[in-house]
């Protein structure tokens, strides 16, 4: 066995519940199961990442709406 196959086989392929499971300890449906929650945990990331973003947003529209009216109030004043 090359080095590069035992390197690939101690990587850590997925953590769970504060566990690491190495690629030598699953079978092939439980490294298929893990590449497809790592891809699911991916895309997570980055819809937490967008919907972040998307509330900041909506916050400083908000601030600014607010500002707007506050501003047209005084100027009634």
């Amino acid at each position: 066995m090359s080095e590069e196959n035992v390197k690939a086989e101690d990587r850590t392929v997925i953590t769970l519940d504060e566990r690491e499971y190495k690629e030598s300890e699953l079978n092939d449906d439980q490294k298929a199961l893990a590449s497809e929650l790592n891809v699911i945990a991916r895309d997570m990331m980055q819809l937490e990442a967008q919907w972040n973003k998307l509330n900041r947003d909506k916050n400083y529209r908000i601030a600014d709406f607010k500002d707007s009216v506050d501003a047209e109030e005084e100027k009634d004043d």
